[in-house]
């Protein structure tokens, strides 16, 4: 390509990312006040219902149950769901080992609503939590802050496909790092637990970066 096309190439970019980048304060703000009304919310009291910022308690049945994967050595973990059903509703929900053993079908469950999504089950004392969209729609938002911000660093100064190549691989490993740190900042307390966590997961992607940047710094020298 040549470079005034790619130069017109990455003007564009630029700007769309700059213009996503943007929205970003708003867009965020909106997520993390659904998850913090979800993460300070309790029992709904009586006569309210889980439309409400509050949880709602409800009595339901285990109607169904079914396994997918294979059960053989060497096989990744088999996913244990359990068809529940509580009042004119039922759903298909992804459960742990402790709740699936302790499930037979007809089996009396316990479920948790959150603006009318199950949040948790418990079945004969096992428990399993489910993250409703309230929670997960931050994550991405926080995901796709990064991203964008990525694109428009890489659209800047990244005039080679070999540094963007490095510099856009680097930058997508360290997303999430990015989201546990900031997610945990906003919502929670960050302990000594969550840094562990996001150090890990940021090596893949400092390890990219140094060896991108050495490659280019090699590069640029071998063409002095």
């Amino acid at each position: 390509m040549p470079k005034w096309a790619m130069g017109c190439v990455r003007v564009v970019v630029l700007a769309v990312a700059v213009l996503g980048l943007a929205h970003a304060p708003s867009w965020v703000e909106d997520a993390y006040r659904d998850r913090a009304a979800y993460e300070r919310a309790s029992q709904c009291p009586a006569g309210r219902s889980a439309g409400a910022d509050c949880f709602e308690q409800v009595k339901g049945e285990v109607v169904g149950m079914a396994t997918r994967g294979c059960p053989g050595d060497g096989c990744p973990p088999q996913e244990q769901r359990l068809h529940v059903r509580y009042g004119s509703d039922t759903v298909w929900l992804t459960v742990n080992g402790g709740t699936y053993d302790a499930a037979r079908r007809g089996t009396p469950a316990d479920v948790r609503l959150w603006h009318g999504t199950v949040t948790r089950v418990t079945v004969r004392g096992h428990t399993t939590d489910f993250l409703p969209s309230a929670g997960s729609s931050l994550l991405w938002r926080l995901a796709g802050v990064w991203l964008l911000a990525g694109v428009a660093i890489c659209a800047l100064i990244a005039s080679r496909r070999r540094t963007l190549a490095f510099l856009g691989g680097a930058w997508l490993l360290l997303t999430a790092p990015f989201v546990v740190i900031v997610d945990t900042s906003l919502v929670g307390e960050l302990g000594v637990v969550d840094v562990i966590l996001a150090l890990v997961l940021a090596v893949p992607g400092v390890i990219v970066g140094v060896v991108g940047s050495r490659r280019s710094a090699h590069r640029r020298e071998a063409h002095s």
